[in-house]
Order: C-alpha cells, then sequence, then structure tokens
C-alpha cells in the first residue's frame, strides 16, 4: 500500500548538501513535514529557508553528529516531542574516502566506520522503540554501489556500505513484527560535493574521475520519495546497477578482469 506523503513526518540525516539535501527538497515538494539533521547549523538554517521560500514548508532542523549515540538519541527525542511521532528515518549522512588500503591511515578508516555504519546503528537503535510503539515505520538507508561490488582503492569505503547492507537485510527480518519496514537505496556515481571534494594525493595519477558520467542527486532524491511512497526491498540509481549486481553474483571473475582493464590494475 502506498503512503500518503502529507501526512508524515521524515527524519533526514545528512540533510545539510548533497542527497540529503535534495531529498529534503522533493519531499518538501510532496507535503511532508521534516526533520533536517547534520552537524553544521548554518547550512541547515539555509536550507530550511529555502524549503520555506520555495514549498512554504517549516522544516524542523536539530544539530548532530551522528557518529555520537548520545547525540542520535537527543536526536530521535526532540523530533518525537515536535512531532509527536516518527514515521520515517533516513539514514543519509556519510563519509567518501579514498587510498589504498595499506595507505589509508587507521584512523581514517575508523572515521568512515563510525560515519557509514555505526552512525546508522545508533539511529535505528534510537528511532525503532518509537516506531513500534507508534505502530511501526519505514526506515531507508542510503548504502552504495559498491555495497554490491567493491572496487579498487575503496575497500574501506566498501566494507562499510556492506555493512549497512548486511544490516538492513537482516534489520527487515528482525524488525518485521514491529511493522517496521526497511529499504536499502543503492546510488552509483552521483554529482555531489562527496566526489567533488575528494582528496585523491594517495590515488595514482590515472584514477579516472568520472566527472562526466555523475548523475545528477535529484535522481536519487526522486528515488528515495518513491521509496517512501511505496516501500520497496530496494532502490538502484541507476536502475542498471541492479544487474550489475546481478552480474558480479554470478560471474565474479569475470567482472574482476573487466575492472582491472579499467582501471590498468594488473596484467
Amino acid at each position: 500500500m502506498q503512503a500518503k506523503l502529507s501526512s508524515l513526518v521524515v527524519l533526514i540525516t545528512g540533510a545539510s548538501a548533497g542527497i540529503g539535501a535534495a531529498t529534503a527538497h522533493e519531499l518538501a515538494r510532496a507535503g511532508c513535514r521534516l526533520a533536517l539533521v547534520a552537524r553544521r547549523k548554518d547550512r541547515l538554517e539555509g536550507l530550511a529557508l529555502e524549503l520555506k521560500t520555495r514549498h512554504n514548508t517549516d522544516a524542523f532542523i536539530h544539530v548532530a553528529d551522528v557518529e555520537d549515540s548520545e547525540q542520535v538519541r537527543a536526536m530521535v527525542e526532540s523530533v518525537a516531542r515536535h512531532f509527536g511521532r516518527l514515521d520515517v528515518l533516513i539514514n543519509n549522512a556519510g563519509l567518501l574516502r579514498m587510498a589504498p588500503l595499506l595507505a589509508m591511515p587507521l584512523d581514517d578508516m575508523e572515521h568512515l566506520m563510525d560515519t557509514n555504519f555505526w552512525a546508522v546503528v545508533h539511529s535505528i537503535r534510537a528511532a525503532a522503540p518509537l516506531m513500534a510503539r507508534q505502530g511501526g515505520g519505514h526506515i531507508i538507508n542510503v548504502a552504495s554501489g559498491v555495497s554490491r561490488r567493491g572496487l579498487p582503492y575503496m575497500a574501506v569505503y566498501a566494507a562499510t556500505k556492506w555493512a549497512v547492507t548486511g544490516l538492513t537485510e537482516s534489520l527487515r527480518i528482525e524488525l518485521a513484527a514491529e511493522n517496521i519496514h526497511f529499504t536499502t537505496v543503492y546510488p552509483g556515481v552521483i554529482d555531489t560535493d562527496m566526489p567533488r571534494n575528494l582528496d585523491r594525493s594517495r590515488l595514482p595519477a590515472d584514477y579516472p574521475d568520472h566527472g562526466s558520467s555523475r548523475l545528477p542527486v535529484t535522481r536519487v532524491a526522486q528515488a528515495i520519495v518513491r521509496a517512501v511512497r511505496e516501500k520497496p526491498v530496494e532502490v538502484y540509481v541507476p536502475w542498471w546497477l541492479r544487474c550489475m549486481s546481478w552480474l558480479c553474483a554470478v560471474c565474479p571473475g569475470l567482472v574482476d578482469r573487466s575492472i582491472r582493464r579499467h582501471y590498468k590494475i594488473g596484467p
């Protein structure tokens, strides 16, 4: 059954830019009541003003570091106090760092895991009990195309996103009795600040930029809005990433050889 969007309270982490901000605009246009969370208050205030100006939406903003479980708990509590409920949680906050595994500092690895995986765990543990008490809810976890196929120099980033996929697949079953639905979103190469501001200092000089093939961020935002409405199990942006995930499962060696040729690695 499709949800009536104008009746929903939606919390978006990592809302101040990129996929989060674009999704906020699309959901505001659909009439949702929005709670926006990020670490930078100035960006949240700027986004809230845009939503008011363009869509006549009064968004609730909350500044929090989602790596901190106590701040996440306070985040969910403040949203519940403000709106009286929470219908949809979109775990979108994320971090991208790339380097050969042997050259990446351990601190960078831990930061990636804290932001991309543990923050999702903290948010779900804070929101799921509230959703269960109110009769159900919907949690959307933004993973990545590399959740289904790791790529060179993205080993740790891919590992964090695979972890999100495994977590979501398990919780789809575990929390079904509480009427909590889960959707995993798998974006490909998207035109956001994340790849544009990537530190390439540890990457090979000829590592491809993929700038010309990046999809507009609105593609992902619109797909997330459809997911809020329809509650699918998985969403791939672009659609053909689903086909690639099947190919990787059936013919992993063939995909390995193709990727090595593309990145000019080995024979």
